[in-house]
């Protein structure tokens, strides 16, 4: 076997992890843009007044959202060549303005499950056949539940716009 110096094993890898990482970035921006699609298609049907059922949730919610305004090094700036209006300009920079974003908010309902088949369709959608989205779908969920990011009834929300 090969003796590999401390610095190929680490270069290695690098190579290794850079390829591996773009994949998976490749495919996670591919899901998102995939989300936000289905996000506009269920706004859409909710828009025609299509009603949810008791098996799950939809709504579009305006949520507000509180931003500072701020501009460090300008302020600073200015109160150093105005102090007394610097004062003033400080003032009203640190008051907040409002904006209220729309979003959609959905769920399952508790006693409803998503199906094998609710995974594999989202995974065959990233461009794999059946039979691989079939076996990444016990891994992926199995990722997904040790991150915490696999309870299928809790609330989510997808940004649709701001105001």
């Amino acid at each position: 076997m090969v003796e590999r110096s401390e610095l190929e094993k680490r270069v290695r890898r690098l190579i290794a992890g850079d390829i591996t990482y773009r994949v998976l970035k490749s495919l996670g921006d591919k899901g998102t843009r995939r989300l936000n699609k289905r996000a506009a298609n269920i706004v859409e049907l909710l828009e025609k007044g299509e009603e949810p059922n008791n098996r799950f949730f939809a709504e579009i919610k305006v949520i507000p959202e509180q931003k500072a305004r701020t501009m460090k090094e300008g302020i600073d700036a200015f109160k150093q060549k105005y102090p007394n209006y610097g004062k003033i300009l400080e003032g009203l920079i640190a008051e907040k303005r409002e904006r209220k974003n729309k979003n959609l908010v959905y769920l399952l309902s508790k006693g409803y499950n998503l199906s094998e088949e609710d995974y594999v369709q989202v995974i065959m959608n990233l461009g794999f056949e059946k039979r691989e989205a079939s076996s990444m779908y016990p891994h992926i969920l199995a990722i997904s539940e040790r991150l915490g990011k696999a309870d299928e009834y809790k609330e989510r929300t997808i940004l649709l716009s701001k105001s």
